[in-house]
Protein backbone atom coordinates (compact mmCIF):
# COMPACT_ATOMS: atom_id res chain seq x y z
CA UNK A 1 0.00 0.00 0.00
CA UNK A 2 1.40 3.43 -0.90
CA UNK A 3 2.29 5.85 1.86
CA UNK A 4 3.48 9.41 2.22
CA UNK A 5 6.40 9.77 4.63
CA UNK A 6 6.44 12.92 6.77
CA UNK A 7 9.39 13.65 9.04
CA UNK A 8 9.54 16.11 11.94
CA UNK A 9 12.99 17.00 13.28
CA UNK A 10 14.85 19.21 15.69
CA UNK A 11 18.58 19.80 15.23
CA UNK A 12 21.25 21.06 17.59
CA UNK A 13 22.10 24.32 15.83
CA UNK A 14 21.28 27.92 16.71
CA UNK A 15 18.63 28.35 14.00
CA UNK A 16 16.92 25.08 14.87
CA UNK A 17 16.83 26.00 18.55
CA UNK A 18 15.56 29.51 17.77
CA UNK A 19 12.70 28.21 15.58
CA UNK A 20 11.69 25.65 18.22
CA UNK A 21 11.79 28.33 20.94
CA UNK A 22 9.84 30.92 18.93
CA UNK A 23 7.15 28.42 17.96
CA UNK A 24 7.11 26.67 21.35
CA UNK A 25 7.81 23.40 19.58
CA UNK A 26 9.51 20.05 19.94
CA UNK A 27 10.42 20.40 16.27
CA UNK A 28 12.07 23.00 14.07
CA UNK A 29 11.56 21.42 10.66
CA UNK A 30 9.31 19.06 8.69
CA UNK A 31 9.69 17.49 5.26
CA UNK A 32 8.67 14.58 3.06
CA UNK A 33 10.62 11.37 2.58
CA UNK A 34 11.00 9.75 -0.82
CA UNK A 35 11.29 5.95 -0.58
CA UNK A 36 12.49 3.28 -2.98
CA UNK A 37 10.57 0.03 -3.53
CA UNK A 38 12.12 -1.52 -0.40
CA UNK A 39 10.99 1.36 1.85
CA UNK A 40 14.48 2.90 2.19
CA UNK A 41 14.57 6.72 2.18
CA UNK A 42 16.42 7.87 -0.93
CA UNK A 43 15.95 11.61 -0.36
CA UNK A 44 14.22 14.23 1.76
CA UNK A 45 12.07 16.78 -0.02
CA UNK A 46 11.26 20.03 1.74
CA UNK A 47 11.69 23.77 2.11
CA UNK A 48 14.93 24.73 3.86
CA UNK A 49 16.41 28.18 4.43
CA UNK A 50 19.18 29.01 2.00
CA UNK A 51 18.14 26.62 -0.76
CA UNK A 52 14.33 26.61 -0.73
CA UNK A 53 12.45 23.53 -1.88
CA UNK A 54 14.90 20.80 -2.88
CA UNK A 55 15.50 17.08 -2.72
CA UNK A 56 18.32 16.36 -0.31
CA UNK A 57 20.55 13.40 0.45
CA UNK A 58 19.05 11.12 3.12
CA UNK A 59 21.98 11.95 5.44
CA UNK A 60 22.14 15.70 4.79
CA UNK A 61 21.64 16.64 8.46
CA UNK A 62 22.16 15.17 11.90
CA UNK A 63 19.06 15.61 14.03
CA UNK A 64 18.74 15.56 17.82
CA UNK A 65 15.06 14.55 17.62
CA UNK A 66 13.25 12.85 14.75
CA UNK A 67 9.74 11.47 14.33
CA UNK A 68 8.64 9.82 11.09
CA UNK A 69 5.10 9.06 10.05
CA UNK A 70 3.78 6.96 7.17
CA UNK A 71 0.41 8.29 6.03
CA UNK A 72 -1.42 5.56 4.11
CA UNK A 73 -2.87 6.64 0.79
CA UNK A 74 -4.17 5.34 -2.50
CA UNK A 75 -1.93 5.02 -5.54
CA UNK A 76 -3.75 7.98 -7.08
CA UNK A 77 -3.14 10.14 -3.98
CA UNK A 78 0.53 9.13 -3.95
CA UNK A 79 1.06 10.02 -7.62
CA UNK A 80 -0.82 13.32 -7.20
CA UNK A 81 1.27 14.18 -4.13
CA UNK A 82 4.58 13.22 -5.74
CA UNK A 83 3.84 15.17 -8.92
CA UNK A 84 2.85 18.23 -6.86
CA UNK A 85 5.92 17.96 -4.60
CA UNK A 86 8.31 17.59 -7.53
CA UNK A 87 6.69 20.59 -9.25
CA UNK A 88 7.63 22.74 -6.24
CA UNK A 89 11.39 22.06 -6.49
CA UNK A 90 13.21 25.34 -6.93
CA UNK A 91 10.63 27.40 -5.03
CA UNK A 92 12.30 29.91 -2.70
CA UNK A 93 12.19 29.85 1.09
CA UNK A 94 9.74 32.26 2.75
CA UNK A 95 11.93 34.27 5.13
CA UNK A 96 9.19 36.89 5.57
CA UNK A 97 6.93 34.24 7.07
CA UNK A 98 9.61 33.31 9.62
CA UNK A 99 9.78 36.98 10.67
CA UNK A 100 5.97 37.04 10.79
CA UNK A 101 6.01 34.08 13.18
CA UNK A 102 8.76 35.73 15.25
CA UNK A 103 6.93 39.05 15.55
CA UNK A 104 3.41 37.56 15.58
CA UNK A 105 2.52 39.53 12.45
CA UNK A 106 0.75 37.44 9.83
CA UNK A 107 1.02 40.28 7.30
CA UNK A 108 4.75 39.55 7.01
CA UNK A 109 4.40 36.95 4.29
CA UNK A 110 5.04 37.03 0.57
CA UNK A 111 2.56 34.15 -0.10
CA UNK A 112 4.52 32.96 -3.15
CA UNK A 113 7.25 31.09 -1.25
CA UNK A 114 7.01 28.43 1.46
CA UNK A 115 8.39 27.54 4.86
CA UNK A 116 8.77 23.84 5.66
CA UNK A 117 5.47 23.32 7.46
CA UNK A 118 3.55 25.25 4.81
CA UNK A 119 5.13 23.08 2.10
CA UNK A 120 4.21 19.84 3.88
CA UNK A 121 0.68 21.04 4.65
CA UNK A 122 0.07 22.06 1.04
CA UNK A 123 1.52 18.76 -0.18
CA UNK A 124 -0.82 16.75 2.00
CA UNK A 125 -3.72 18.90 0.82
CA UNK A 126 -2.69 18.32 -2.80
CA UNK A 127 -3.04 14.58 -2.12
CA UNK A 128 -6.56 15.12 -0.79
CA UNK A 129 -5.83 15.12 2.95
CA UNK A 130 -6.88 17.82 5.39
CA UNK A 131 -4.20 17.60 8.09
CA UNK A 132 -5.62 20.59 9.97
CA UNK A 133 -8.73 22.70 9.82
CA UNK A 134 -7.01 25.31 7.65
CA UNK A 135 -7.68 26.53 4.14
CA UNK A 136 -4.62 26.49 1.84
CA UNK A 137 -4.35 30.30 1.98
CA UNK A 138 -3.70 30.05 5.74
CA UNK A 139 -1.05 27.31 5.54
CA UNK A 140 1.67 29.93 6.12
CA UNK A 141 0.47 30.18 9.75
CA UNK A 142 1.18 26.50 10.43
CA UNK A 143 4.38 25.66 12.28
CA UNK A 144 6.06 22.24 12.53
CA UNK A 145 4.51 21.88 15.99
CA UNK A 146 0.95 22.69 14.96
CA UNK A 147 1.23 20.38 11.95
CA UNK A 148 2.59 17.63 14.19
CA UNK A 149 -0.59 17.87 16.27
CA UNK A 150 -2.70 16.84 13.27
CA UNK A 151 -4.84 13.73 13.74
CA UNK A 152 -3.58 12.47 10.36
CA UNK A 153 -0.47 11.20 12.15
CA UNK A 154 -2.22 9.27 14.95
CA UNK A 155 -1.33 5.59 14.66
CA UNK A 156 1.12 6.22 11.79
CA UNK A 157 4.39 6.71 13.72
CA UNK A 158 7.16 4.56 12.20
CA UNK A 159 10.27 6.06 13.85
CA UNK A 160 10.88 7.98 17.04
CA UNK A 161 14.33 9.16 18.10
CA UNK A 162 14.54 11.16 21.32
Amino acid sequence: MPRIIVRFVHGDGFLSNAIAEITNSLFSHTEFGIEDESGRITSWLGAVSGTGVQKRDPNYAKEAREYRYAVPCTEEQYVTWLNWANSQIGKKYNYEDIFGLLFHDRKLNDRKDDICSEFVTLGLQAAGFEPLNALPEFAFLITPETLHLSPIFIGNLILKKP
